[in-house]
């Protein structure tokens, strides 16, 4: 009800009557304000004929009960909206969001950690291996020096008894002078190149070094060859100790018995441009993907093709370094594992790799499996036959050979795909300090063997 002081002048004084009649009026316009003032869901007006006082008591009873609220002392008071349920779970969402973004904080860091770990480690290993490969070249550079002096010295040594043998010479013509051994051995290694077909001594490239022409005689080879009886393994091992040099041998043969045999077949050598097999392989396979193309200049005008072709067939040197930078030093690492052996490493400046490296790649070229389209199987098998280097297995045997060597400082390395008339076989030789000569008799011994 309103205050007293509020209602009108005319309901506050007069008689009785008119104050009953007064709030009367009040109460009904009490009843119409709260009608207004209350949600028509939760309200129900009372009938028109209700009196004053019973609308008074509707009000009080419809009224929705007060919910309790913490005033600013912390003590619960009326009116307060149900939210504590409601902001402890925001709450306790906000803390989740919180955490997870600290342990992905957390994880990022040891991530970017683990990466800088493994960028350190990978710059120490490439850091030996250049200073391995440093230390290798001034190995060979002073092994090279040392050599040359001694040849040197060997020279200056053996001009004086030349001289005075043809002091000391019979002047009349009844006894025939006899000649001096290096004209024999040339007249013989000329004779016997004439003899094979095919064989004839190639020049080296201006880009492949050829072997020193200033090494002292070579030995001759022991007249009481070795004798087979079936071991293969026994047998290579005795040509090598037969012939001079430090050598090791890998024979595979394709078909027939498919006999296998090698001695030190797994050491690891310096392979001299034997390596040019995987850097050639490497290629194919970026061809095939797309990645190059076989018209792409790479030196001198020449394009990749003739490039391809130039590097096995001649073992041009410049090409071959533009194709390893390409490729890479992991690329070829990769390489010589998915198509050698584990003896074939590619560091910096430097090759190294093993006969039977050499021998399983040069069967898988054969037979197909080296993973190659036919195309690209057909053009590395046309650059080994055409291949020049003819004076090791090539000169040795009585079949095709489609070959790839290697020669530098002392290092006469051969590896061959032989289809010889009696059946196919894969032989590759590596040695140190011998010669083409050499490897060529190994060749006639093991093909009299097998054949």
């Amino acid at each position: 009800m309103l205050p007293r002081e509020h209602l009108p002048r005319r309901a506050q004084g007069g008689s009785p009557t008119r104050r009953r009649l007064g709030h009367r009026a009040l109460g009904l316009v009490t009843a119409t304000l709260l009608m207004t003032a209350c949600s028509p869901a939760v309200f129900h007006p009372a009938p028109a004929h209700e009196t004053a006082g019973q609308a008074e008591q509707t009000q009080q009873t419809e009224q929705p009960e007060p919910t309790k609220h913490a005033d600013q002392h912390g003590e619960d008071t009326e009116d307060a909206a149900p939210l504590p349920a409601l902001a402890a779970e925001v709450q306790s969402a906000r803390e989740s969001q919180r955490e997870a973004a600290a342990e992905g904080a957390s994880a990022l860091e040891a991530a970017h950690q683990q990466h800088q770990a493994e960028l350190a480690a990978e710059e120490a290993r490439l850091a030996a291996e250049q200073a391995e490969a440093e230390a290798e070249i001034e190995r060979q550079r002073l092994q090279d020096q040392a050599a040359q002096e001694e040849s040197q010295d060997q020279d200056g040594s053996s001009e004086e008894p030349e001289d005075d043998a043809e002091a000391e010479a019979p002047t009349d013509g009844s006894t025939p002078a006899e000649p001096a051994p290096d004209d024999t051995e040339e007249a013989d290694t000329a004779e016997e190149d004439a003899g094979e077909e095919g064989s004839s001594p190639s020049t080296p490239s201006a880009e492949e070094p050829s072997p020193d022409e200033s090494e002292p005689v070579r030995p001759e080879a022991p007249t009481d060859a070795p004798s087979f009886t079936g071991d293969l393994d026994d047998y290579l091992e005795q040509l090598a100790a037969h012939y001079p040099g430090d050598i090791s041998i890998s024979v595979a043969e394709l078909g027939g018995e498919g006999r296998t045999g090698s001695t030190a077949g797994g050491e690891s050598r310096v392979s001299a441009s034997t390596y040019k097999v995987f850097v050639a392989y490497g290629i194919l396979d970026r061809v095939e993907s797309g990645e190059m193309d076989w018209d792409d200049p790479i030196d001198g005008g020449r394009d990749r093709a003739t490039c391809f072709a130039d590097m096995i067939s001649v073992s041009d040197n410049p090409c071959a370094d533009v194709f390893r930078e390409e490729l890479g030093w992991e690329a070829l690492r990769d390489i010589a594992a998915e198509t050698g052996g584990p003896a074939t490493d590619f560091i910096p400046a430097y090759a190294r790799t093993s006969v039977n490296d050499l021998t399983a790649f040069m069967t898988r070229l054969e037979s197909g499996a080296l993973g190659i389209s036919e195309a690209s199987r057909s053009r590395l098998l046309g650059a080994l036959e055409s291949n020049i280097f003819r004076e090791g297995i090539a000169a040795g045997s009585t079949g095709a050979v489609l070959n790839k060597v290697g020669f530098i400082d002392g290092y006469f390395n051969d590896t061959a795909i032989v289809r010889h008339p009696q059946g196919r076989y894969v032989m590759s030789i590596m040695s140190e300090g011998s010669d083409w000569n050499a490897i060529a008799s190994i060749t006639r011994d093991i093909e009299a063997a097998l054949y």
